[in-house]
């Protein structure tokens, strides 16, 4: 197996498939619809809290939800739900553990006799670990489902992108000095790997004086955004220093912390897997059209939104392209500006915050999202009524 050299990173088998795909099926009856990687370049930065907390916001939201503890050899995930029974099985596989709120969950630590116990395996046991974990567990409908993979960019983050249906990841950083290249080698391996990057959150990002209520930021300001801008990923949410998230987790109450924290993130995570893989409503949005498509920097692969600053405008009829002209922008709100001048009322892109997807409503302009793809190809779902990952 040969290995390919990528921005001065080493991946060994660079696509998902290598033109033979090496996803693996569920091998009973259960059905897995979403799933959605939560990664980091290093450990220690909050990675579970995010994978469990979002997990528990969308089985509120009324999503069957699951959480799939890839981090074979440092588990946490039982610990911030208070799960202390054995997971078991029966004919049809593992059964998953559920949490007080219903989340199914799968970890070592829920088949070790003590959590304690160190897990000294190496890397092809415990990459067919997470393997089991996802074909040999009895999943039960779930809608969307969280891995929480282990810190860097090693073997098992490798095996879950193979062998999962992976739809996007969600990277969890610090905003210090090394956030740059953190996330460059998390977005680096994604792009290898051909899975979307859904977004950024960036933890331990300020602290709220209880006095005067005044933000704090201990490591600085705009680092992650700098970085976000640099390879179009919006950053959808900063989390606060705060006591209650690490009560909550050491206590096995991550499902019911009041502290109003990634509600956004999911939300865009919802709009962006909600509306892939759909057909227009033609009742709904009409024939005609004057469509955008955000480009990225080579212009020939559809862009996000925050990051886009030219886009192919197409006048369309039915099946037609009636007209074809380009626009350019500075910023993204000149883009909105611009776009609504142009007569633009529909915009194609592959990631959109909360913010930018509510300054395009408020300008009478909907937002169509697709994950990834080239702009010939969106262009010509669009016109046959579809719209999809590529």
């Amino acid at each position: 197996m040969k290995n390919d050299e990528i921005n001065g990173g080493i991946y060994t088998s660079m696509s998902r498939d290598n033109g033979q795909s090496q996803i693996i099926d569920l091998k009973n009856e259960g059905s897995v619809k979403r799933v959605i990687g939560v990664v980091s370049g290093k450990g220690g930065v909050g990675k579970s809290f995010v994978t469990s907390r979002l997990a528990a916001i969308f089985q509120k939201k009324g999503y069957n939800s699951a959480v799939l503890d890839a981090d074979i050899t440092g588990p946490s995930i039982p610990r911030c739900f208070g799960l202390k029974n054995k997971a078991e099985a029966n004919e049809n596989g593992i059964q998953p553990e559920l949490t007080k709120g219903g989340i199914q969950v799968m970890s070592v630590n829920l088949l070790l006799d003590e959590e304690s116990v160190p897990v000294v395996w190496r890397g092809p046991i415990i990459a067919g670990t997470v393997k089991q974990f996802w074909s040999e567990v009895d999943w039960k409908d779930v809608e969307y489902m969280f891995v929480d993979m282990p810190p860097g960019t090693g073997d098992v983050p490798l095996t879950v992108f193979q062998s999962l249906p992976v739809d996007g990841i969600i990277i969890v950083t610090s905003p210090s000095e090394l956030v740059s290249m953190i996330v460059e080698k998390a977005v680096n391996m994604a792009n290898a790997m051909e899975i979307p990057v859904l977004g950024i959150v960036e933890n331990y990002s300020y602290i709220k004086c209880p006095d005067c209520g005044k933000l704090i930021y201990p490591f600085g300001e705009g680092k992650t955004d700098d970085v976000g801008l640099k390879y179009g990923i919006p950053v959808l949410s900063r989390l606060p220093m705060d006591s209650r998230i690490a009560d909550a987790m050491d206590n096995g109450k991550v499902e019911e912390l009041e502290l109003d924290v990634l509600g956004e993130t999911a939300d865009t995570i919802e709009f962006l897997l909600r509306n892939v893989d759909h057909s227009i409503d033609r009742e709904e949005y009409g024939e005609d059209h004057k469509v955008a498509i955000a480009l990225d920097e080579d212009e020939k692969f559809v862009g996000k939104l925050v990051n886009a600053h030219r886009f192919v405008i197409a006048d369309t009829k039915g099946k037609k392209i009636l007209e074809r002209t380009t626009l350019e922008a500075d910023s993204p709100e000149e883009a909105v500006a611009a776009l609504k001048k142009a007569g633009v009322d529909m915009v194609i892109c592959s990631g959109i915050d909360k913010h930018l997807r509510a300054s395009l409503a408020e300008n009478a302009i909907a937002s169509v999202p697709v994950l990834k793809g080239e702009v010939e190809d969106i262009l010509a779902n669009f016109l046959n009524g579809q719209y999809s990952k590529a």
